[in-house]
């Protein structure tokens, strides 16, 4: 091979690097031009959002969630059976069968008062956990 040749192959390879880096280069910044106004965008719809509904909002939902929980699991057990009104339960029972294979039979059992599941319980931990844990990390002195 001549110098000649040698020079032309490599000159091409190195311009082709140069023009590829150049355009990754170009596309890159395209990119992150796109993605700033992207994120420009965002922030201004985020802001909008902010400005339609109130901070307090969000409170308000959360304390009334609360106060409802509590009085689920604290006060209505003791005033709901004041009122007499009936509560039904679902129960499910095996029903043996001779003839053939077991099977689940649905019964609504009528008790009277409150029924203080354990779903009440846990949701109330929970809450209680919640703001403990919230009082804890918070930084007021």
């Amino acid at each position: 091979m001549t110098t000649e040749l040698i020079s032309l192959i490599g000159g091409g390879l190195v311009g082709f690097l140069f023009r590829f880096l150049a355009q990754k280069s170009q596309d890159q910044k395209e990119m992150f031009d796109r993605l700033m106004t992207a994120n420009k965008r965002t922030t201004e719809n985020q802001n909008a959002a902010v400005q339609r509904v109130s901070i307090d909002a969000g409170r308000i939902v959360r304390r009334t969630i609360v106060l409802a929980v509590l009085f689920a699991t604290l006060l209505a057990p003791f005033i709901l059976p004041f009122f007499g009104l009936p509560t039904f339960v679902e129960v499910d029972t095996t029903v043996t069968n001779l003839f053939g294979p077991d099977y689940m039979k649905k019964y609504f059992v009528e008790i009277n008062g409150y029924l203080f599941t354990s779903e009440n319980r846990q949701i109330l931990l929970s809450i209680v956990g919640f703001y403990f844990g919230s009082a804890a990390a918070s930084n007021k002195s």
